[in-house]
């Protein structure tokens, strides 16, 4: 499914976070938002839901906009995992997994087999029986990511799914979500991370998209230093893989 933000315009506190947002997540690619805290990236990702409700602008699900759907059906078109990692109950990782029948469309497979499959792909069968409240953050990301897939929708939308991750399992995520043929949209701080794993990414600073495109592009030097101020760049290794360089020492303007 192809996802589009256009014109959004948030504002919070008094202050307008997000300053005519537009960005599109493409059919079966992994789009990166990329940015300094505070720039608006989450804000924005929220405005799909209307956990966040932008006050101009609108969001496209396959060219039909989302104002007019309802959250059950939005829910059963998008998974999403936001920051936090917290949770408040007692329930089983199988439990809270299953959680995602409520809003997904295909209920043709039982609800334990749907929740069975989407921990065996994120390598999770094993704590199935166990509390949510006894896992570390990573896990329990990676049990609400879970969650997401069990819910069966093509589109995922992930706000710093690597967080709480050791490197391990930030590269095994990341590839499971390259290679899902989904359309994903995700936000990232590292730099490397998603020069290698991103198809297209939006630079955000202060509100707005300061630069766009494929890693190559959206992370060459004088947007890097423009958006973070720092020096370096995305670029391909001996191997011919996506990196990212940074040239350590040098920070700001030079």
């Amino acid at each position: 499914m192809k996802l589009s933000y256009e014109d959004i315009h948030v504002r919070l506190g008094g202050r307008e976070i997000v300053k005519g947002i537009s960005l599109t997540a493409r059919e079966g690619k992994v789009t990166g938002i990329l940015g300094p805290n505070g720039c608006g990236k989450s804000t924005l990702i929220k405005t799909t839901f209307d956990i966040c409700h932008p006050y101009s602008g609108k969001i496209l699900a396959d060219g039909k906009d989302t104002a007019g759907m309802g959250a059950k059906r939005l829910a059963s078109m998008i998974g999403y995992v936001g920051q936090d990692a917290g949770s408040m109950f007692d329930f089983s990782v199988a439990d809270v997994v299953s959680m995602a029948m409520y809003a997904r469309k295909d209920k043709s497979r039982p609800a334990k087999e749907v929740v069975h499959q989407a921990l065996e792909e994120l390598k999770m069968s094993h704590l199935a029986e166990r509390s949510i409240l006894s896992l570390s953050g990573g896990e329990r990301k990676l049990v609400f990511i879970a969650r997401a897939v069990a819910l069966g929708a093509d589109t995922l939308i992930l706000d710093e799914p690597t967080n709480h991750l050791d490197i391990r399992h930030q590269l095994f995520l990341l590839d499971y979500l390259k290679q899902s043929g989904r359309t994903v949209l995700i936000v990232l701080h590292d730099l490397r991370l998603a020069s290698h794993y991103c198809d297209w990414i939006y630079l955000l600073k202060d509100g707005r998209v300061e630069a766009e495109g494929t890693p190559l592009k959206a992370l060459r030097s004088e947007c890097v230093r423009q958006v973070f101020g720092i020096c370096g760049n995305a670029c391909r290794n001996q191997d011919g893989q996506m990196d990212f360089s940074l040239f350590s020492g040098k920070w700001g303007e030079e």
